[in-house]
């Protein structure tokens, strides 16, 4: 089924039609509470770009993408465990850099900057499972114990993304994890909320992520269904690739009750400083009128 991800049907913006790689969409053009827009063409979302194709590699040059912030972890990258059974060991094609180098990145490449939300003792088949079987409840009750999770996990995965995106003048970057759903909703969330994107967009937003998958959906019905954890349970399976938008809904309900809302929590557990913050949201914020 390796094809499918070549085949990917085209889809209207704010996806990107990007040869290889699924679900890839720009977070900019929606609009925000205090009647600005998020900026368009300075991050992108989307599942694991490393079957992009030579011309899909050529489009993200065009786009400007300079960065690529992987949020996966070693399990998934190398293609550990039986969901993974025949799988090939991905390739680069991104430029990695040794963690603590200083070497420059040569004009026209693309950095992969890699910053798993779980470490590999966080991510061994025990707890592997325990988030697997809260993906596959029915409701929004087991993604919002998934995306706390996440949360709790996530600091450092998240500093170095809004770290970058704090700078002065940040280069376009994308934010990917294995489907480009759950992880990196959370922290595109967490953008639009700092931003003040109403939780109903955000919602919707996060929803088209059942859009970008469409095509992938057999493939990933195929290969969860070999976890464990999952085996037999094709409607736990449904439910755990869906991307409802009342999942994300009750997930921001969340963090506004735990956090104090996102700013809460980039300030108080991410360690970003109020500046950064505020960099951030003039880094993001647009007057052009919003698209959607």
């Amino acid at each position: 089924m390796a094809e499918l991800f070549d085949k990917a049907p085209e889809l209207p913006p704010p996806f990107v039609n990007i040869t290889g790689i699924a679900n890839f969409r720009d977070i900019g053009g929606y609009s925000t509470t205090d009647n600005h827009s998020i900026r368009s063409k300075l991050v992108y979302r989307c599942a694991d770009p490393s079957k992009v194709q030579p011309d899909g590699l050529a489009k993200l040059k065009e786009l400007g993408v300079k960065k690529v912030f992987d949020l996966r972890s070693i399990p998934e990258i190398s293609k550990q465990g039986p969901e993974w059974a025949g799988v090939e060991v991905e390739k680069e094609v991104f430029v990695t850099r040794d963690e603590g180098s200083d070497e420059e990145v040569k004009e026209g490449d693309i950095e992969r900057i890699w910053c798993p939300v779980f470490e590999n003792t966080d991510y061994g088949p025990e707890q592997v499972a325990i988030r697997f079987q809260n993906y596959a409840k029915k409701g929004s009750e087991g993604f919002v114990k998934a995306y706390a999770d996440i949360m709790s996990n996530g600091p450092n995965a998240y500093r170095t993304i809004l770290t970058h995106l704090a700078s002065p003048s940040p280069s376009p970057c994308i934010i990917h994890c294995t489907a480009g759903k759950d992880r990196t909703g959370v922290i595109c969330a967490i953008l639009y909320l700092l931003c003040h994107v109403p939780t109903e967009t955000v919602a919707k937003e996060y929803s088209l992520t059942d859009t970008g998958l469409q095509h992938l959906v057999p493939l990933f019905t195929e290969r969860l269904l070999k976890n464990p954890a999952l085996v037999g349970n094709e409607e736990g399976v449904k439910n755990m690739i869906s991307a409802q938008p009342e999942k994300m809904a009750a997930t921001i309900q969340m963090i506004q009750k735990v956090y104090g809302g996102a700013e809460g929590y980039v300030r108080d557990v991410v360690g970003m400083s109020d500046q950064q913050i505020e960099q951030i949201r003039k880094n993001l914020l647009s007057n052009d009128k919003a698209k959607f």
